[in-house]
Formats: C-alpha cells, sequence, structure tokens
C-alpha cells in the first residue's frame, strides 16, 4: 500500500458520503468496508483471504451485492488497478455467484493538485466486464446507490435518463466558483473556462496532472478546439481559449484551480449528466454569469429551466418541429424542446441534426451555447452568432421559444417577437417570456400598445400567463408573462383566450416561503386548451378563458394582464373583513378579537364599478413623511399592515389632513389595499382618497367596499401597479336587491356579524 493510495481512502469514502452511501463499515450499520474490515463478513474473508481491496461496498443484503474499489498512485495504473479490482471480484464470485459484478479503479492524487480519475466496470451473465455508462457516456465518477442498484437489477452496464442530485450540484457549483476565484480566474471568465474545461473532458477525459502549467493550458485548449473543430465551429475557439497569468507567481495556483475543477467535473459525471433531462451546463452557466458584472449590461437573464420546460411543453415541440429562439442565450429553450421530444417519442437523431437554430449577439455567450448543443450531441450545431432582429435560421420554424434580451436600448423585447412571427411558418405557435410592461402598459412610449394592437391583426393570441414575480431574483428584478402566439392567422375577437397567474413553489429567498405550486396544473390545461380548443375549469385567481374584452380592444389602451382577464369565483369567497378590523384595532391599540363571515349568496351580488360609489377621489396630498417632522397625525402610505399607517407626523406642517370617514386605496407598492378611516389623517401621494357619494358616505358601506376591493388586490403587483387607469374600471362585487340596486341593509347586517366583540367597552359605535 503506497502513501497515495492511503491518501485515497478519504477522497472514495467522502465522494461516496456525497452521493448517499453510508461509509461506515456494514457491521456497523453502513455500507462501505475498508482493507482490513472485509475480515468482519464471513463470505469477503473466505473469498479474499489474505487480498485487501481499498473498499468494498454493500450494495444490498437480499440478495446481497458486492462492488470492489481498487486505487493505485500513478495515472498510467489505470489498467492495472482495473484488473485487480477484477480479481477481487471474480474471487469473491467463487464463493458466491454473482454477487460482485462491480468492479471501479481510481488513479491519481498529487501534491500539487488533486485529480482523480474513476473507471467502473459491470459484469454481466455472459461474464464480460463492460465499462459503465450514464446516458450514453463512460461514468467518470462514483455511483450513487439507486445507480448501483439499478444496474444490478436490471443486468446492465447502462444507465439511462439519470439527473443529477440538486443538491450536490449546487454545491458543486459553488465550490467550483470559489476555486476558480482562488486560482485568479475573472470572473467573467470563469463561464468561458468551464467551457472550455468540459470540451477538453468530451475530447478526452484523462489529464496528466503532473504537467507543467503551461503544457497542461496547451493540452486543454488543443483538446477544446479540436471538438469545436470536429462540429464545424473552431472558429468560435477564441472566446473560450484559456491563458496563462502573466505573472510567474501565478502559474502553479491557476494550474491548480484548473485540475481541482476538471476533479469535481469529472466525479459529477459532468458529461452524462449534461445528456440528461436537465440543462444542467445551463445551470453553470447561470450561477457562474451572476457573478459577472457585465451580464446584465448585455441583456443576459437566463430563463430558469422549468419555465423553459413549460413553454417547450405547451408549445407542442413535435420530432418534425423546425424550433427557432432568436435571443438563445446558452441554449435553455433549445434543450428544453430537444427533452420534450426525447421524452415523447425517443427519436431524437434526425431532430437534433437540423430542427434546432439559435441565434445569440454576444460571441461568449454564443460559445457556450454551442458546447450546451455539442453535449447534447446536436451534429449540426445550428447556433449563430449575430443580431436576432436581423438574422434568420436556416430553416423556416414552426415552434419559437425566446426570451428577448431585456432592457436594451431600442431594442425592445417586442421587436424579437414581431420579427419571430414574420418568419414563422403560417399556423405555428411561439412562446415567449416578455416583461409584464409588454402586454399591459398605458403609455406608448415604447410602442408596445401599438404592437399588441397589430399583434392581434394578424396572428393569435392563444394565452397569456403571468409568471412569478421573483423569477429571475437575484440577477434582475422584472416582472414577466409567458404569451403563446399562433403566427399568421388574426385573432378573432369572440376567440377565447386562456389566462393564468402561474405560482411556482419555488422558495428562492431565506425569508420567503414555499407555497404550493400550480405550474403542472396550468401546464396541463394550457396543452388541452390548444390542442382541443375546450375551455379549462375556471380557478379563481389562477386559471380562466375568456376572450378579450370588447371595451378594451376598441380602445387605444388594450391591458393583457391575466389578472385583468380572470374573472370571478360564483361566491366570491369570503370578504375578509377581520383583516378590517385587526388594521384598524391595531392603528388605535383598541379592539382584539376579529372574525370573517359568509359572504352573501352569488344571487344577491353582482358587479359594480367603484366609480358609482365615488364622487371624487384624488392623490394624498399632505407630503411625504421623510419631508415632515414627527408628530400625533397619522400618515397614510403603501403599508398593507396597521390600516396603511406607516408613521405619526406633526400636522401642521402637513399639505392637507383629511376628514375621518375616508377610504385610502395604495397605488404604488405590491397591491391596491384599501383601508377605512375613522379619524383624521394624512396622506401621502403613493395613495388614492376617495370620497364617495353622500349616500354611500357611512361606515358599514365604507368597510364593506374596503373587503370588496381588497378582494381584487391580487390583480396588482409591483409591477402591475393600481393606477388611475385601473381604478376607472375597477369592479367589484356587493350585495343587491333584485332591482340592481345596492342593499344596503344586508350590507349593515353583515358588518354587525363581522365586527369584533369589544370587551373593554370602548367601541361606541364608530368602527
Amino acid at each position: 500500500m503506497t502513501v497515495s493510495e492511503f491518501r485515497a481512502y478519504g477522497f472514495i469514502l467522502d465522494s461516496l458520503s456525497e452521493l448517499g452511501w453510508d461509509k461506515r463499515a456494514p457491521t456497523r450499520g453502513g455500507q462501505i468496508f475498508t482493507q482490513n474490515e472485509v475480515r468482519r463478513d464471513s463470505v469477503l474473508k473466505d473469498a479474499l483471504g489474505n487480498k485487501r481491496p481499498e473498499n468494498v461496498v454493500l450494495i444490498g443484503n437480499n440478495p446481497r451485492h458486492y462492488w470492489v474499489i481498487e486505487a493505485k498512485r500513478d495515472f498510467g495504473a489505470k489498467r492495472i488497478a482495473l484488473d485487480e479490482a477484477y480479481e477481487y471480484a471474480n474471487l469473491i464470485n467463487e464463493v458466491a455467484p454473482l454477487s460482485c459484478r462491480m468492479a471501479t479503479a481510481v488513479v491519481g492524487d498529487t501534491d500539487d493538485a488533486h485529480l482523480h480519475l474513476i473507471e467502473t466496470h459491470f459484469l454481466s451473465t455472459s461474464g464480460n466486464w463492460r465499462a459503465v455508462t450514464i446516458n450514453g457516456k463512460k461514468s467518470t465518477g462514483f455511483l450513487s446507490p439507486e445507480q448501483a442498484r439499478d444496474l444490478v437489477t436490471r443486468d446492465t452496464w447502462e444507465l439511462r435518463d439519470y439527473d443529477i442530485d440538486e443538491d450536490l450540484f449546487r454545491g458543486k457549483t459553488d465550490e467550483i466558483n470559489r476555486i476558480l476565484h482562488y486560482g485568479g480566474v475573472n470572473k467573467r471568465n470563469r463561464a468561458m473556462v468551464l467551457a472550455s474545461l468540459l470540451l477538453a473532458i468530451a475530447h478526452d477525459p484523462n489529464f496528466q496532472a503532473h504537467s507543467d502549467p503551461k503544457t497542461l493550458i496547451q493540452d486543454i485548449n488543443t483538446r477544446a478546439r479540436s471538438k469545436l473543430k470536429e462540429y464545424g465551429k473552431d472558429n468560435f475557439f477564441g472566446e473560450i481559449e484559456i491563458h496563462l497569468p502573466t505573472s510567474d507567481d501565478n502559474h502553479v495556483k491557476h494550474k491548480r484551480a484548473l485540475i481541482d475543477t476538471i476533479d469535481i467535473l469529472l466525479g459529477l459525471n459532468i458529461a452524462s449528466a449534461i445528456d440528461s433531462g436537465r440543462d444542467v451546463l445551463g445551470r453553470f452557466y447561470e450561477d457562474f454569469l451572476k457573478y459577472a458584472n457585465d451580464a446584465k449590461e448585455i441583456g443576459i437573464v437566463l430563463t430558469p429551466r422549468h419555465i423553459t420546460t413549460f413553454g417547450a411543453n405547451v408549445a407542442d415541440v413535435q420530432p418534425s418541429s423546425v424550433v427557432f429562439d432568436p435571443a438563445c442565450g446558452t441554449g435553455g429553450f433549445l434543450v428544453a424542446a430537444l427533452d420534450k421530444v426525447r421524452r415523447a417519442s425517443g427519436a431524437i437523431d434526425q431532430f437534433r441534426e437540423g430542427n434546432l437554430h439559435g441565434i445569440e449577439q454576444d460571441p461568449l455567450i454564443a460559445t457556450l451555447a454551442i458546447v450546451n448543443m455539442i453535449f447534447r450531441g446536436d451534429g449540426s450545431s445550428n447556433i449563430q452568432e449575430g443580431d436576432g432582429l436581423k438574422k434568420a435560421p436556416q430553416r423556416t420554424p414552426d415552434r419559437c421559444l425566446m426570451n428577448p434580451p431585456f432592457a436594451l436600448d431600442k431594442e425592445y423585447e417586442w421587436k424579437f417577437v414581431d420579427r419571430a412571427l414574420k418568419i414563422m411558418e403560417p399556423g405555428g405557435l411561439l412562446f415567449a417570456v416578455v416583461p409584464t410592461s409588454m402586454m399591459t402598459s398605458a403609455n406608448n412610449d415604447r410602442n408596445e400598445i401599438t404592437w399588441r394592437t397589430e399583434m392581434l391583426k394578424h396572428h393569435t393570441l392563444l394565452a397569456v400567463v403571468k409568471l412569478p414575480e421573483d423569477l429571475f431574483y437575484p440577477h434582475v428584478s422584472k416582472g414577466t408573462c409567458g404569451i403563446l402566439i399562433r403566427a399568421c392567422q388574426p385573432h378573432n375577437e369572440e376567440g377565447d383566450v386562456f389566462w393564468a397567474c402561474l405560482h411556482d413553489g419555488i422558495k428562492r429567498t431565506k425569508t420567503a416561503r414555499a407555497a404550493k405550486g400550480n405550474l403542472k396544473q396550468v401546464e396541463r390545461a394550457l396543452r388541452h386548451f390548444v390542442t382541443t380548443g375546450q375551455r379549462p375549469e375556471f380557478v379563481h385567481g389562477e386559471v380562466d378563458c375568456a376572450p378579450i374584452r370588447a371595451d378594451e380592444s376598441n380602445t387605444d389602451f388594450l391591458d393583457l394582464a391575466p389578472e385583468n382577464h380572470i374573472g370571478r369565483n360564483a361566491d366570491q369567497g369570503r370578504y375578509d373583513f377581520g383583516f378590517i378590523f385587526r388594521s384598524m384595532s391595531s392603528a388605535k391599540e383598541r379592539l382584539r378579537a376579529s372574525r370573517q363571515v359568509q359572504p352573501p349568496q352569488h344571487d344577491d351580488c353582482r358587479p359594480f364599478f367603484l366609480t358609482q360609489f365615488v364622487k371624487d377621489y384624488e392623490k394624498g396630498r399632505s407630503g411625504r413623511g421623510r419631508d415632515l417632522h414627527d408628530g400625533a397625525l397619522p400618515l397614510i402610505s403603501t403599508s398593507e399592515t396597521n390600516n396603511g399607517i406607516s408613521s405619526t407626523v406633526d400636522p401642521s406642517g402637513v399639505h392637507k389632513v383629511y376628514s375621518s370617514g375616508l377610504i385610502t386605496v395604495s397605488s404604488n407598492g405590491g397591491s391596491c389595499c384599501a383601508f377605512y378611516h375613522d379619524y383624521e389623517f394624512a396622506a401621502n401621494p403613493d395613495v388614492f382618497v376617495l370620497f364617495l357619494h353622500d349616500e354611500y358616505q357611512t361606515p358599514d358601506f365604507s368597510m364593506f367596499l374596503c373587503a370588496a376591493i381588497n378582494n381584487e388586490s391580487w390583480r396588482y403587483n409591483y409591477f402591475r401597479k393600481f393606477n388611475q387607469t385601473q381604478l376607472e374600471s375597477l369592479t367589484v362585487q356587493m350585495p343587491a336587491l333584485k332591482n340592481g340596486q345596492i342593499d344596503a341593509n344586508r350590507i349593515s347586517q353583515i358588518i354587525r356579524q363581522a365586527k369584533p366583540h369589544d370587551p373593554a367597552g370602548l367601541d361606541q359605535g364608530n368602527v
């Protein structure tokens, strides 16, 4: 046993533990024997005698299966290590036939950098040892318990459709970023270095870690260039070529960073993982590019993988489809299309040879996309560097999937969508992730209203799906929609549009709670709608199907937000009077209890325009808190707690003091939160102050109206703020008589039922 082999023990045990193996000896409840521990197993003791493999892994007890691992110091000794592992396995199989069918060689480990080359073979029932492959690629790392059991159970050396463990992958991504940082690799260059290393691994995963830094980098570059040349893309090599640091002092540190990164990539079985059902390489790029300061400046906002999958599914990509992305980034949508075809039919060879086309303006990002597609077996790699607003794919597409670059000067997002629609096959489907403003803006300074109007004249809007507000956290704060359009078929004014608010249930911040997601439900409903034309089941606040409202389509302002078109439940759910009372109680430091009540039945309610009750309204004119002195007068802001009170100010410095008995509605922030104020107050310009008609100016009616407004607050958010236009078009559900007039008695009755108990006797009827 050499020193290096002894040092490999820790690496082997730690690597297996990361994959889910219990590194304790089986005699102690674990799964891994190390050297002399094999004597504690009766089968291994009888079979091996005095021979001691580095490790023997117990795969399963019923029946009992083993896996032998043998380590050597020299990189050239891999064949010797494999032969010895075969020998140990054959000895075990003489005692317990076919109980040891896996043999692994581990070689390498140098003083200045750690590199381990790992090769695992499987013994078939025919008596032949074959190299284990995952997703068609030779395994370069250890296997998980699930993978090992799968090989033995199915009697095969081939593993298919295995995704990399998300938590393990995330940890290794962070580790690689730290390694490259300490190795002196610039933030923007880390994705480039990764691409070059991956191409080199794809060409030949056997590296010599003892080479000097210059020789090692030359070797990596030669392999990467050769792989690109194989696909006719060697002109992109300059974008990912690795260079030695200018200072000789940094050469060794730089070399170690490269070797350590290669070691991690090989251990992840990275070539196999990239060709799985998940865009692993896109995730790598996403994590590395987020550290690059100029990523936002060039409009790089990489689309989350579950959204690219959603887009490929709802656009119904087929094996015969020609798919185009005019702003393809690192190729996420193209990968999603490829995986959609693979899952649906398995017949992907012809599809990936000539049916995937992308254009990317940034040459480095285009190179990253090419690498991504090469690993996916895209033999033609139809990725072009250039302007997606001018260049066209080599074939006419019938499917377009895209996330146009955000906020580029004058290259508005709608221009990419418009360009794609014009070059598509008539009847083709386009899915795009676009800013909320592109579908909702009330001003036309970016020509978004004009585009929406013209789009409906020439194409069919099939669906608009509001995407999670924090979809691109932490890279950028941007509200987005997913739109689905059928090309070159004018929109029927009476035709249904699928409207949805999507919640993916993903926790993106430390403080956010993961909510139950509806992504799969929305996806299934939308696919069924596109395929059959049948309306989906209505889900309040989430899914509806209805034509674009005629009163909007005939105006200059066309709000195509799902929140503007999704209807209401028949019974409207519950009116949360408890929220109203709790807020008032907190503001006045009194009432302690509150409750909700069942609203009137749907046949007692009908929609009313809010403006039917409002004789006038204005933005708050009292000034902002930062400009006012502390005092006792409540200042109302966009706060959604404490009745909207953000602070108390000195009334002498306030521009306008509002009388008691008025309603405020926030017009900034996250929603249109309404509050009733039975006290004098100040209001800043971020809220509307409502003055009701005299016949409605009562506490009971005002509080009910607040609850009715708040029932509609889900329609507004930070990226779709409640504004004057929306105030004048907002409808609320209110109790009504058979003649259609407001049922004031019913409103008062409901308020009395909902009114909290006042144990202190402080309430005198002016709640």
